[in-house]
């Protein structure tokens, strides 16, 4: 997972940049990087850039051995946070084979600045969990993000920037479960898994196998889940600090696999079945999320996990 750090330079040799657009005039939008923009700019309308949204252009540096404009759309004098995450996400998402690389974006507040902290610490994400003999020929994802930025040095930067991180963090685990087939994910490893992972975010965690699901009358999952060879099963997680200001109950799907009951999908529509777990994980990574960051409220997630099969 890629770290993130605050600086107030270029600390890398991939610097990433804005660009953005006015009536088709392209404008160079470095934040408090110093570039030699008019070269720059002279090359990218050249190569017919347009400063859009999602595009990425890179280029040789002077002083550093890239300089990557990420598109950041109509110029505006303060960009909206989410088009600033998503800004650098793209960047990130194509720097692959890169160790690390420095974001220079425009921002004005913290808050813009932990979009773009979360939005290339995002970016950096692969799954090559299950690739075979191309997965030597892949590209490692950035590993360090750096973020130029005037409040580099502030307790609230800092926070932000920890934030993007343990946010990465988790929204790793939700992609990599989504990712994972269901024949290496099914209710009884998606429990176990994420139980494991529970100590090390001080998660209490209880699994209830199919038995305890039967004696216990919870007929909604075992009704679901009996037709599969992987039995079902309900994963609670909770995490409550001493002194919780609320409490709160999140409830995920977790239905690992779903061929569509006894009106079998077509091909085309049971690709996608294998995401039909996403609840359950982004609700178990949520609680992760809020007992990593601290936060003065009590939680509990449940997930409830079956395949949905007409026979095992």
């Amino acid at each position: 997972m890629a770290k993130v750090k605050l600086t107030s330079k270029v600390d890398s040799e991939v610097l990433v940049v804005g660009l953005a657009t006015s009536n088709k005039k392209l404008q160079i939008e470095s934040g408090a990087a110093q570039i030699d923009g008019a070269s720059l700019l002279a090359t990218l309308n050249a190569m017919g850039a347009t400063g859009k949204a999602d595009e990425v252009i890179k280029l040789p540096g002077k002083n550093t051995k890239l300089v990557v404009f990420t598109g950041l759309g109509d110029i505006k004098s303060a960009f909206d946070p989410e088009n600033l995450r998503r800004a650098a996400g793209a960047a990130a998402r194509d720097l692959n084979g890169n160790k690390s690389a420095t974001f220079s974006l425009p921002h004005k507040s913290v808050i813009e600045l932990a979009a773009i902290a979360e939005g290339a610490a995002l970016g950096a994400y692969t799954f090559t969990e299950f690739l075979g003999s191309s997965k030597q020929d892949q590209k490692e994802p950035l590993a360090q993000v750096s973020v130029i930025s005037k409040f580099a040095d502030t307790a609230q930067a800092k926070a932000a920037a920890k934030r993007a991180e343990i946010i990465a963090e988790q929204t790793y685990l939700v992609r990599d479960l989504i990712n994972t087939p269901p024949s290496h994910l099914t209710p009884d490893s998606f429990s176990q898994q994420l139980k494991k992972l529970s100590s090390k975010y001080g998660v209490k965690a209880e699994i209830l196998n199919d038995a305890a699901l039967k004696k216990g009358g919870y007929g909604g999952i075992t009704g679901v889940g009996q037709g599969s060879a992987n039995p079902p099963r309900l994963l609670h997680v909770s995490y409550s600090p001493a002194k919780a200001k609320k409490r709160y109950a999140f409830v995920g799907k977790g239905i690992t696999f779903d061929t569509g009951g006894l009106a079998l999908k077509p091909a085309n529509g049971m690709e996608a079945m294998k995401s039909d777990m996403s609840g359950a994980a982004a609700v178990i990574a949520a609680v992760f999320a809020i007992a990593q960051l601290k936060l003065p409220i009590a939680i509990d997630g449940w997930a409830p996990l079956a395949e949905n099969m007409v026979s095992d």
